[in-house]
């Protein structure tokens, strides 16, 4: 299980709230009744004649209640006259420890406990259907009154934990037994409960299947509804086709498997089923071969049919074409290759600037049939040298027939991909690098802190707001305000009309000034990110300039004043009575470690959540 925050820092936080809650009593309270302990004190007896006075503890003992040594009054005795006792006798001012006595177990979340309980070994079991959304609520009782839930070690983004509520909700595709754990976090506690989820497959909609010519020059993959996907060997598909095109004389092997709606496999086993294959043209054949589960059709002449497989109850056709349609012909082999040669070493570079129009042909020849193109990017892309995971930019395409690759992409970057060239039988590819230069610099975001300060200000088109940690939410504000004699920090980021960092585009440097004279700008870590001291307090402006760019935010600079706790004498006794001022130090850090606190159960909540 992972554990983003350790036990050490969940123990300053428990501390930080226990400190709070003793100093916020202390401040409040405790401190009225040692003001008072500080005043000299006068006790009087009450006790009324012929009554005892019970002083000491009434706990049964062996042999009866203890005795209390105190004698007790004899009637007809008067009683004693009141005394005042010395203010070091005055058993009151001892009595501040006792309230710094630890709260409740239940107040600080430590008898949190989920209503239904379960072990890593012993979990929750739980069942759902592919397709088929569900729900569940995992209940808590005990805890300090909030209680926040978590989903970890998900299956998928499939599913989720309300964090207020505890409820689980699924929207499962993928069939398949599955363990996670829900965790409910109160306070410094948290707890966890295991989860088994056995999602079974929905209903069949239909028979998907490879279909593959004997050496595998050509590649197809048929969905439930008839879809025909075109692929490249080790790339996976690249364009829907609608039918198989084949020579005559060559056989086709494909093996039909019934899924649900999410692509799960319905017919129960562990063996591949075995799939019947009907064509409308009698004079094909299907044989199944037992050795690798699979039907392998041979056409009896040219022209189109259609080819049914069925499986599992359920049943897909696709479109076949042998040979040139309506002659006896047999399809020509080819041989395509593009007319401008290219290795992964050695690809096509095409240079350009964010925004700018591109267009490139890439032609290719060959083909007996009309030629396709696609474009290969993310999974159906090639490795090439340094790029594993190759990918071609947004807002780039290539024509189906033209082979012309067009588009205006906007993100700057370095990319590799390939056009692919191909008639459904063979294919050709071609290797390309592509260069996008950020635009030139448009705005200047700025990220604004000052040290010793967790919150942070950004000035960026949007006009000046405040923003915060982990958290999309932004508030709009006038002026940065920050205390006179305190260092501002302003990190700089030159972008361009497409949010392109421009930083390393043109050697130009930021320039930070202000408009009172007397502020100092430092770069201790470059103009990038300067500094600026406030030693004056009053509204001031500061410019960021880049070239032609520049932007400027106000900055209210206010007084610092400061706050003196005078320790004023008690009238006799020679105690300190200290005033309010004094206790606010302590409260004041104590309530910032009960913020930490709250603040890491929301983080560890989102950790979790994310």
């Amino acid at each position: 299980m992972n554990q983003p925050c350790t036990a050490t820092t969940r123990r300053v936080t428990a501390i930080g709230a226990a400190v709070a809650i003793v100093t916020a009593s202390s401040a409040f309270g405790i401190g009225t009744a040692t003001a008072v302990a500080a005043e000299p004190t006068t006790t009087t007896s009450t006790a009324t004649p012929g009554m005892p006075v019970a002083t000491g503890d009434t706990d049964e003992q062996p042999g009866g209640p203890s005795t209390d040594p105190t004698p007790t009054a004899v009637p007809g005795t008067p009683a004693p006259e009141p005394t005042t006792p010395t203010a070091p006798a005055t058993p009151v001012a001892p009595a501040a420890p006792a309230a710094a006595e630890p709260t409740p177990a239940a107040e600080d979340g430590s008898d949190l406990a989920f209503t239904e309980p379960s072990t890593a070994e012993d979990p929750i079991e739980l069942t759902a259907t592919s397709g088929t959304p569900f729900t569940r609520t995992f209940e808590t009782t005990g805890g300090d009154g909030t209680v926040g839930y978590a989903i970890q070690d998900a299956p998928s983004s499939d599913y989720w934990v309300n964090v207020d509520t505890g409820v689980l909700s699924g929207d499962p595709k993928e069939a398949g037994t599955f363990r996670f754990q829900v965790v409910a976090l109160s306070g410094s506690t948290e707890i966890t409960q295991y989860v088994e989820l056995t999602v079974a497959p929905g209903d069949p909609v239909g028979v998907t299947f490879s279909v593959a010519t004997p050496n595998h020059d050509g590649l197809w993959q048929v969905e439930t509804d008839g879809t025909i996907w075109e692929q490249a060997a080790g790339q996976g598909r690249v364009r829907i086709v609608p039918n198989i095109p084949v020579a005559e004389g060559t056989p086709l092997t494909l093996a039909g498997l019934a899924v649900d709606a999410s692509g799960n496999r319905t017919t129960p086993g562990p063996d591949y089923p075995r799939s019947t294959l009907t064509s409308t043209d009698d004079s094909d054949s299907a044989v199944w071969n037992d050795g690798d589960s699979s039907n392998t059709v041979t056409f009896g002449g040219t022209g189109t049919r259609t080819v049914t497989v069925s499986e599992g109850g359920v049943s897909t056709s696709f479109e076949v074409v042998v040979g040139a349609e309506d002659t006896d012909e047999p399809a020509a082999p080819d041989t395509i290759a593009f007319t401008e040669p290219s290795t992964p070493e050695s690809p096509i570079r095409i240079e350009t600037t964010a925004g700018e129009q591109i267009e490139r042909t890439f032609s290719a020849t060959g083909s007996s049939t009309e030629l396709h193109y696609v474009l290969l990017t993310g999974p159906t892309a090639f490795p090439v040298p340094g790029n594993e995971h190759p990918i071609a930019p947004l807002g780039l395409a290539v024509g189906d027939t033209s082979g012309v690759l067009s588009g205006a992409p906007t993100v700057a970057g370095e990319y590799d991909f390939q056009v692919m060239a191909m008639n459904g039988s063979r294919a050709a590819t071609q290797y390309v690098h592509l260069s996008i230069r950020p635009a030139a610099t448009k705005e200047l975001s700025l990220l604004v802190g000052t040290i010793g300060s967790p919150k942070g200000w950004l000035r960026d088109a949007e006009g000046l707001r405040e923003v915060f940690a982990e958290s999309p939410k932004s508030i709009p504000v006038d002026a940065v305000p920050v205390a006179q004699g305190s260092t501002m920090v302003v990190r700089v980021t030159a972008l361009d009309a497409f949010g392109n960092s421009t930083k390393e585009s043109d050697g130009a440097q930021p320039v930070v000034t202000s408009s009172v004279a007397s502020d100092e700008v430092t770069l201790p870590y470059g103009e990038w990110e300067p500094r600026v001291g406030f030693p004056h307090a009053s509204p001031h402006t500061i410019t960021v300039a880049l070239g032609d760019v520049s932007t400027t935010f106000d900055v209210d600079v206010r007084p610092t004043v400061a706050t003196v706790g005078n320790p004023t004498p008690t009238a006799g006794g020679g105690h300190l009575a200290y005033t309010g001022a004094d206790a606010s130090g302590p409260l004041a850090w104590a309530l910032g470690l009960f913020a930490a606190g709250g603040g890491l159960l929301v983080h560890r909540l989102r950790r979790r959540r994310a």
